[in-house]
């Protein structure tokens, strides 16, 4: 198990926006280049079992320039941060119609996510996600709505359930190690965030160890980097978040895919 080298900074930046759902802006210049047409597709997933999980699945469509798309198949060397932890809530809302319906296949099985026009986007409705074993796919079959978006699909690999080995603090000084049951598959990525109080009376985790890092399904965090979280001694967590990601091109538009799955040990 390596030792894992870190560039130490104490800046709002982070290595990757892994999760986020793309978002776009149709403000611009006249003498900007020409918007592109975006979809985005998200699997949010819920571990229901050691190879069984569930998906809230959201799609969204909307115009930008120059998107920054974030790919999992490159994230394949460790890198951390330090980072503020960002605590407010998003929601990806789009700005257009692709049609009535959007086709969701996982499993052999095919959902239909009608538009929801007060959220501007298509989701599975509350209580009833997508449920998925290992191995399978979510194919997503946009029929497309004339000028305002074109017909196009795609698929993408549903992440795997997390299992988190024990996680043990260690003693100042010491350096901190954390497994899963990674898949060395390099379609797949992992982020780690360990959150923690700083100063140690904040009343909330305001600070985080933010690592991005390949699903081998080991990492090794150098004691000198634990000193603020030690001292906080309460409100820490580590969170880790597996995610895959696909993009579709035609002509006319680009598909982005996502699944990730999310597990959250509190620490005393």
């Amino acid at each position: 198990m390596p030792l894992l080298s870190f560039t130490q900074m104490r800046s709002g930046s982070v290595i990757l926006a892994a999760v986020a759902m793309l978002t776009g802006c149709s403000g611009i210049a006249d003498d900007a280049p020409p918007l592109e047409k975006y979809g985005a597709v998200n699997f949010l997933g819920k571990r229901t079992g050691s190879n069984t999980a569930s998906a809230v699945t959201t799609v969204v469509f909307f115009e930008a320039v120059g998107l920054q798309i974030p790919n999992s198949s490159l994230q394949q060397t460790d890198q951390c941060v330090f980072s503020p932890v960002d605590t407010l809530p998003t929601a990806a809302r789009g700005d257009r119609k692709a049609g009535s319906a959007i086709g969701i296949t996982v499993g052999g099985s095919t959902r239909q996510l009608t538009y929801v026009d007060a959220e501007q986007r298509y989701i599975t409705p509350v209580g009833q996600p997508i449920r998925y074993a290992v191995g399978d796919v979510g194919q997503v079959t946009v029929p497309g709505d004339g000028t305002n978006f074109p017909a196009i699909s795609g698929s993408v690999k549903l992440v795997e359930p997390l299992e988190v080995g024990p996680v043990v603090v260690p003693a100042a000084g010491q350096n901190m190690s954390v497994t899963w049951n990674g898949t060395n598959d390099p379609t797949a990525a992992i982020i780690l965030q360990l959150k923690y109080p700083n100063p140690a009376a904040t009343s909330f985790a305001n600070e985080q160890v933010y690592c991005a890092l390949k699903d081998d399904g080991a990492v090794v965090i150098p004691g000198g980097l634990l000193t603020q979280f030690q001292a906080a001694g309460t409100r820490r967590s580590l969170t880790l978040v597996r995610w895959r990601t696909n993009l579709v091109s035609n002509n006319d538009a680009r598909l982005h895919l996502t699944s990730s799955i999310d597990t959250t040990v509190v620490i005393p």
